[in-house]
């Protein structure tokens, strides 16, 4: 019992010394790692410019919008009946004239046909009066009888004939149906409403021929377009279908009007290029072009243009070393700045932090 003190503080003079020998192994690996992350390169990532050849056309404004088609009707019986015959469904490709549906119309039948009767034996009468008349036999009173009443009774069947007409629903116009809005015993009446809120309608179609881009352009910006200007128009279902994914066209028509909330005025695009995947209600983005580059023109994105005590440069990368490179800027478009003093293939640095200097060591990403 009496030995365990004095073992104690032997014990602990040991133990000592291995702990500040641990703690001072931990901070030299500390400062080794920070000064290897201090002279590591920092890594960034890089982009090209964008290079407009001389005869290109300058890109003036640019708009987002949807296609529509300018030649589209929402089709409603003339009167009302139930549906007894529909002979289209979504994307049937119609001519003009062409009997799209019928109503169900045996009364209308019966009483056309009634009046025919009537009619036929009028003309029967009106004959044997003639002959009779010839023959002194007949007045001509009774004559003119005859001959009223079977001129009444054409115009009555015209009329029943219109009736049976009005039941039958007609293509106004050659096209496609591009939703159908009653089935077969549903019963329709006259639209009360134009467009798509038609009431009780029966069917949408359009002409495809006729489609085009309407974009809502910003107020500012309006006095740059001009009718019949060229446009280039990217549809998004097209993206990444190469050639097909850039059409042409041609601003067709400025509408003489503004929306005073958003500040905007509709335009619409018309294509010179068409493709046969284009539907309705497609997104679709629309950039108006201008007069041709005189020469070749280099554009960088607003984020790579920096300035600094009144000087404007651009980030490159040249042999892994940041490099402020002084640019002047010419013009802006909707892609960017035309800028002088910069080579076409530098590396443009992306997002360049803050604190990046010069001659700073990078790597490049990827």
């Amino acid at each position: 019992m009496s030995e365990s003190p004095a073992r104690k503080p032997s014990v602990i003079k040991k133990r000592f010394p291995w702990g500040w020998l641990i703690l001072g192994i931990i901070g030299v690996g500390v400062a080794v790692a920070m000064l290897a992350a201090k002279g590591a390169p920092m890594t960034v990532a890089v982009s090209s410019s964008t290079v407009f050849k001389a005869g290109e056309r300058n890109p003036l404004v640019t708009a987002s919008g949807y296609l529509v088609a300018r030649t589209r009707a929402t089709l409603s019986s003339k009167v009302l009946g139930r549906v007894s015959w529909l002979g289209v469904q979504e994307g049937s490709r119609v001519v003009k004239g062409q009997v799209l549906a019928r109503l169900e119309s045996p009364d209308l039948a019966a009483a056309r046909d009634q009046v025919k009767a009537q009619l036929d034996q009028a003309k029967v009468d009106l004959d044997r009066a003639v002959k009779l008349q010839a023959q002194g036999i007949q007045d001509v009173a009774t004559v003119d009888r005859l001959r009223s009443q079977k001129l009444t009774l054409e115009a009555q069947l015209a009329y029943q004939n219109a009736l049976l007409d009005s039941m039958e629903l007609k293509a106004p116009f050659s096209g496609v149906v591009t939703q159908k809005l009653s089935e077969v015993g549903e019963t329709v009446a006259p639209g009360s409403a134009g467009g798509a809120n038609a009431i009780n309608a029966i069917l949408v179609m359009a002409d495809f021929d006729t489609l085009e881009v309407e974009v809502e352009v910003n107020e500012a910006s309006i006095a740059k377009l001009s009718k019949g200007m060229p446009a280039e128009v990217r549809v998004d279902a097209l993206d990444g279908q190469g050639p097909r994914s850039v059409l042409k066209g041609r601003l067709r028509e400025i509408y003489p009007s503004s929306n005073r909330q958003k500040a905007v005025v509709i335009v619409r695009v018309a294509f010179v290029d068409k493709d046969p995947l284009l539907v309705p209600d497609m997104g679709a983005k629309v950039t108006f072009l201008g007069d041709a580059f005189a020469q070749e023109v280099v554009v960088l994105g607003r984020e790579q243009v920096k300035k600094y005590e009144g000087k404007t440069f651009a980030w490159v990368v040249e042999n892994g070393l940041a490099v402020q490179k002084f640019v002047t800027v010419k013009a802006e478009n909707p892609i960017g700045l035309e800028v002088s003093g910069l080579a076409k293939d530098a590396q443009l640095i992306v997002a360049p932090p803050d604190s990046l200097k010069p001659g700073a060591k990078v790597k490049v990403k990827g």
